[in-house]
This record gives C-alpha cells, structure tokens and sequence, in this order.
C-alpha cells in the first residue's frame, strides 16, 4: 500500500475543514491550523491566531445557522525540503443578513505548513 503524498494529505485536511463547516464545530477546525494561522478574508478583514479563529467560527455559527462555507482546491503545489505548500482554489459561501440568504464566491490562496508529526495545518489563506 503506498502511503499518501503530501497533496493527499492537505486534500484530506482541507476536507476536514470543509465538513467542520457543514457540521458547525469549531473545534473540528482548531487543529487544522497553525497556533500563528492568519485569515485575510475577501474582504480585507484580517484575523491573527488559532484561537480568535475557533472563537470566531464559534460565533458565527450560534448568530448564523445558515453560514455554511466551502473552499475547492484546484492546485496544490508542495515543496517538501521545506515543508511548505500553496493551494490554488474556489470558493462558495451563503450567509443570511437580516433574514435574507446570500450566496458568496470567489477564489482563494492558503499557505500550508507540514509539522514535526508530519500533518499538514493551515498557517494563512
């Protein structure tokens, strides 16, 4: 049996994070990012660390039952001396404001880091 690539493994996280979503558990997310994980999102609005952004999710969730996102990897690009990674891919949002559903896409880039066990977390999209 032939042990997974390191594409396969972020794959496999990033379909982690995407089921946490669907399912609303922050804590889910929390260990696919790294402790200094930086979000800039489509809108400009920056958050810094592991634990504002379980917290944040967290939020969102119990104001906002609707929010479900979802990120699609088109391209990873992994370089394994370093222990880095690049993905390339789309995303697609619906969020409620004031009782009416929006729908929300786009595209986004993340920065994997590989750690000493050998998992792969997010450190910034």
């Amino acid at each position: 049996m032939t042990q997974p690539t390191s594409t396969d493994l972020i794959r496999a996280a990033r379909e982690a994070f995407n089921r946490a979503i669907a399912e609303k558990d922050p804590k889910g997310i929390r260990p696919l990012l790294a402790p200094t994980y930086h979000l800039i999102t489509g809108r400009s609005d920056q958050f810094h660390g592991a634990d504002e952004e379980e917290i944040r999710w967290a939020d969102l969730f119990r104001t906002d039952p609707t929010a479900v996102y979802r990120r699609s990897p088109r391209e990873i690009t992994t370089n394994e001396a370093w222990g880095i990674a690049e993905e390339l891919g789309n995303w697609q949002g619906e969020y409620s404001i004031n009782g009416h559903l929006v729908r929300a896409s786009g595209v986004y880039a993340a920065k994997w880091q590989r750690t000493q066990n050998g998992n792969w977390v997010l450190q910034a999209e």
